[in-house]
C-alpha cells in the first residue's frame, strides 16, 4: 500500500510517506509553534523532488488529537479534502496511541492548558485536573510532555526526542485498515476530531 501520514497537533509536525515500499519522512520544526503552517508545501515537495504521484496513494493518516486544537484542524482538514479528492480511506489515529506505541511506554500525560491534563492509558483517554494526577501505580513507565516534566521528573519526555511519528502512523494506520471487517469506518465523512476539551472561543 502506498500511505501518506501526518500529524501537526503536538510539538512539531511529522510527516511520512510509505510509497513503493520506500519510506521518506520529515519532521518540521518551528519555534513560535507555526510548523502546522508548512505542512501542505513539505507534503507537495516530497511527491515533486521524487516524482511521485498523489493518484496512487491507497490510504491516508491523520492524527486526530487530542494537542494543538489549530494543529488538529489543519492536519484533519488536509487529510479530509485530500481523501475525499483522491476517493480512497481515510485512517484517524488518537495522540494517545501514536505516543505510547512510538516510545513503548504505558501512560501519556500530556498539558491541556485550563489547569488540566490529558492522561491516557491503553485506548482511554481522560481530562484530569491537574492537583488530581496522581500515578499510583510507581512501576508505570510514564511518557510526558515538557509541560509535566516538572511533576513527572522520571517520565520519558516526546518534545525531548526527534522520533518521525508518522512512520509510527503508517504502521499503525495500516495494521488498523487490514483488520478492520468494516471500512466504511474510514470514510473521510466520518472521521471526526478528538479535541476532548472543547476548544477555545474568543
Amino acid at each position: 500500500m502506498n500511505i501518506l501520514a501526518f500529524c501537526s497537533a503536538l510539538d512539531k509536525t511529522y510527516l511520512a510517506l510509505l510509497y513503493d515500499n520506500k519510506m521518506y519522512s520529515k519532521i518540521i520544526k518551528s519555534d513560535e509553534n507555526y510548523h502546522s503552517l508548512y505542512l501542505l508545501d513539505e507534503i507537495k515537495k516530497i511527491f515533486d523532488q521524487n516524482s511521485l504521484s498523489f493518484n496512487k496513494l491507497d490510504l491516508i493518516v491523520s492524527n486526530k488529537g487530542p494537542g494543538s486544537f489549530t494543529g488538529i484542524r489543519v492536519s484533519l482538514t488536509a487529510a479530509k479534502v485530500m481523501a475525499g479528492e483522491l476517493d480512497i480511506p481515510l485512517v484517524g489515529l488518537n495522540s494517545s496511541e501514536i505516543l505510547l506505541k512510538a516510545y513503548n511506554r504505558d501512560l501519556l500525560i500530556m498539558d491541556a492548558r485550563r489547569d488540566m491534563n490529558y492522561v491516557a492509558f491503553k485506548d482511554e483517554i481522560k481530562l484530569v485536573p491537574k492537583e488530581k494526577t496522581d500515578i499510583k501505580d510507581k512501576n508505570m513507565r510514564i511518557l510526558c510532555d515538557k509541560r509535566s516534566l516538572d511533576i513527572f521528573p522520571d517520565a520519558v519526555c516526546f518534545e525531548d526526542n526527534e522520533k518521525n511519528l508518522g512512520v509510527v502512523m503508517i504502521e499503525l494506520a495500516q495494521q488498523k485498515y487490514l483488520n478492520s471487517s468494516n471500512k466504511d469506518e474510514f470514510s473521510p465523512l466520518k472521521t471526526e476530531a478528538n479535541y476532548i476539551q472543547t476548544p477555545p472561543v474568543f
